[in-house]
């Protein structure tokens, strides 16, 4: 199971409905960090993945792979719980500075529909992050109120976590990045790779189609065998990005396929 290799090379997972969350045990300072806060509700189960881990929030730094509510929406309850390095992908200045973020609109959304029945539904967490307003959804400007330490810039270490390398992922938004642990053979791939039946997809829920063909060639050329994506299932296996779906070759949509995904646990 995937969730059993995860933990093996140290990472925990948390989902409410597609949008997850992950610890990781240490990112080769010998601390805990966690990537993509996701909603308000992860901030408990993460939570308690620090405590089970003997860390509090206020000995783990959080890092977001892009600016979407989803990925960020989490973040002030952490630093509310005592969370005091956040970290954000480059791009995100430029945010700050007046530029308007762009993401897919709501036809590039209705691309990645298999995903959605890929996890058990919640509507919950739906309305959570319809009513985000940390972040940027499908329109508006960028907002964020929790102190920011610093920035990730692409093919620079996480700070804090030197493990982890930094890939700049634009094509689904501007500002998407990725993280890559080569030792572990791991990818946090935020929205740039989903994952549908246990096999990645590289998405199709894009921005600008030549970034994102960019984004895929880079990310294709990585050895990886644990793929932690922004939605869909956490899985495990030898050349997950090699065997990756293209964007246009979408998983069965069919009523009989989106039962087994639903009910599957």
């Amino acid at each position: 199971m995937a969730s059993h290799a995860l933990r093996d090379v140290g990472i925990r997972h948390h989902a409410a409905w597609i949008f997850n969350g992950y610890v990781v045990a240490d990112g080769g300072a010998g601390t805990p960090f966690i990537i993509d806060a996701g909603l308000p509700r992860l901030v408990r189960p993460l939570t308690a993945e620090l405590s089970a881990l003997g860390a509090t929030p206020s000995d783990a730094m959080v890092v977001a792979t892009h600016g979407h509510t989803d990925h960020v929406g989490g973040i002030p309850g952490l630093v509310a719980r005592g969370t005091e390095r956040v970290f954000l992908p480059a791009k995100v200045r430029d945010y700050f500075g007046g530029e308007t973020p762009r993401g897919p609109g709501p036809k590039a959304v209705a691309a990645i529909g298999p995903v959605l029945s890929d996890q058990p539904f919640s509507g919950g967490a739906l309305l959570e992050a319809l009513r985000g307003r940390t972040g940027f959804g499908l329109a508006g400007p960028f907002q964020f109120d929790a102190p920011i330490t610093g920035y990730l810039e692409d093919g620079a270490r996480v700070p804090g976590a030197p493990d982890w390398e930094v890939i700049a992922t634009p094509g689904h938004t501007d500002c998407s990045i990725a993280l890559y642990d080569a030792k572990t053979k791991t990818l946090a791939s935020g929205d740039a790779v989903l994952s549908v039946d246990g096999r990645a997809w590289i998405t199709p829920e894009i921005t600008d189609r030549t970034l994102a063909t960019h984004t895929e060639s880079r990310l294709r050329a990585l050895d990886v065998e644990h793929l932690l994506p922004g939605h869909g299932r956490p899985i495990s296996g030898p050349d997950l990005m090699g065997r990756a779906r293209a964007p246009e070759d979408a998983p069965p949509r069919g009523l009989l396929a989106t039962c087994r995904r639903w009910f599957r646990g």
